[in-house]
This record gives C-alpha cells, structure tokens and sequence, in this order.
C-alpha cells in the first residue's frame, strides 16, 4: 500500500512539474522611462459674476477638489485630494480631469444633514507629450440646489407655540423653524440655514414639504417644490388671519462659483527677507498750515 501510495504522489509531482512547464511565462509590465512621461499644470476656473451671491473659492479649499483623472471613458488614476494628486502621466491622447468640490454623498450629509454647495466640472481632452508640461483649465460651476425658508413676521405674531416647515428624504429630515428659518420684519429678510440637494441629470430635484404651526389655531399644509441647478430656491411663508391660511411665496436666487485658481508647484513660495517692497497711494497735495502738536487730533 505504501509503495502505490510513493508512485501516486510521484504522478501527481510531475503533472505538476510538467504543468508548470508548459504554461507561458508572465509578460513583464512595461516600464516607463522619463523620457515616455509628461506633467499636466491644472487651473481651475469658475463663471465670472459681478453678483452678491458669488463665492471666492480659496487656495486652501481649492486643495481639497476631488481630482479624477480619465483615459476615454475609463478611470486612468482614482480619485484623490488636488493636493496630493500626482500631476506625472505617460505621454498620450485622450486624457480628462474631472473635478469636485465633493462627492454627491458629503453634498447632502456633511453640516449635520443639511449639506453644502458643491462644485463640479470636467475638462475637455487633451494630450500628454513626453518632457512637457500640458496646461488644463477645468470650468467648475455650481452642481446641486439649494432651499431655503423665510418666515414673516406674522407668522410668529399668530403661532406663538411653534411653527416649521419640514422636508423629509428617505433617513434625511430638514426642519425649518424659529432658529434655523429666516425672518422677514418690516421688509427686511434676515436669512437662515440653506439645505443643499442633488440635482437629476435635467438639472432638476422635486421636493415635499408640510408647514405646521401651532397657537390659537393649528394649521397643517403640504406642498411641493421643484429645485433647479445653481439656484436656491426660497420659500416665504405669510399668515393671513382673515383666510385663517398661509400665503406662500417663491422666489429663485443664483449662485455662482467665482475666482480663478491656478494650482501648479509655484504658488507657494517662502519669503527668504530679499522681497523688494513696492508701493502707491493717492496724490496728495502739500498744506502749510501750522499744527499745534498738543492738541492735534482732539477735535
């Protein structure tokens, strides 16, 4: 028994042997000499508005855009912080960068459920050439909606116990009420929290919302709001007791990304003390007159 089982084990090693024998040998994966490689210098550029809703993206928040580089349609190098992107490609055609500000999911999750404005863009194909550098300028715009909620003064007058309106999305709920919703007194709209959605490829997000409002009387409503991209939309809500009902008004603002940032290895530069100091100020004109040092500047 023992000798079959010696030659049963010597079969099956020089199957083995002979298996690994036949199989093709790995082809090596190619390595890419320096001279085969090239760099990328990114800039990335927002709508160029002159209204109050623009917002001045910084250096350090441009950091942190999520960088994904594309070969075609297919992911070349994974997501990562601008910061930490590394800008060295093999030369070649077809690449585009897509940049965001964040990800779809911290869009609607971060500021405890209320989420945030987000940037986003891709740029169009370019090449890599071996030894030079590639500038890609990346056009980011305002990707999602906002809502907001300015309640009139007449609507705490009536409801003294409570009032609110609420959207609720799957494990999402958004309350507006007399801390997070805006204010309107005597003309003058005291804004408050804006709550951020993402957008369907149209561009477009439908929500649901119930007002309800307790004091003398207890009032529930429900309504619907269609949310456009780069567009807060704000709801105003009024109370008129002579219809014992609320008066809703929508209005639409636009937001803007405006600033022009350009990300290469130059924009941080220590100051070793030898900066010549360059100045201007307005023209001035001489005056003669006599000052009185003890008393100047008391009047």
């Amino acid at each position: 028994m023992k000798k079959y089982l010696i030659i049963l084990c010597s079969l099956l090693l020089t199957a083995c042997l002979v298996s690994e024998k036949d199989m093709p040998a790995p082809t090596p994966a190619p390595v890419e000499t320096e001279e085969e490689m090239g760099s990328f210098e990114l800039t990335l550029t927002g709508e160029r508005q002159t209204r109050a809703t623009s917002t001045v993206i910084t250096k350090e928040e441009a950091d942190n855009f999520l960088i994904t580089i594309y070969k075609g349609s297919d992911v070349y190098r994974e997501t990562a912080r601008l910061k930490d992107i590394n800008t060295r490609l093999s030369a070649g055609y077809g690449y585009k960068i897509f940049a965001e500000s964040c990800s779809e999911t911290e869009a609607i999750t971060t500021n405890y459920g209320w989420g945030q404005r987000r940037y986003a863009g891709m740029s169009a194909p370019f090449a890599v050439k071996a030894g030079q550098t590639t500038p890609v300028s990346v056009g980011c715009s305002v990707a999602n909606a906002g809502v907001e909620v300015v309640f009139d003064e007449s609507v705490p007058a009536y409801f003294t116990t409570s009032y609110d309106i609420t959207i609720t999305e799957g494990n999402r709920t958004i309350v507006f009420d007399a801390i997070t919703g805006g204010t309107q007194v005597g003309g003058v709209i005291n804004q408050g929290e804006v709550a951020y959605f993402n957008v369907d490829d149209e561009g477009h997000h439908t929500i649901t919302y119930t007002i309800n409002a307790v004091g003398p009387k207890t009032l529930t409503k429900t309504g619907t709001l269609e949310l456009t991209k780069a567009k807060i939309s704000r709801i105003k809500l009024n109370y008129e007791r002579s219809n014992f009902n609320f008066v809703i008004f929508l209005e639409e603002q636009e937001i803007f990304l405006e600033d022009y940032i350009n990300i290469s290895d130059d924009d941080i530069k220590v100051d070793d003390g030898n900066t010549e100091t360059s100045t201007s100020h307005d023209n001035f004109t001489e005056d003669n007159t006599n000052v009185d040092i003890g008393t100047y500047g008391q009047n």
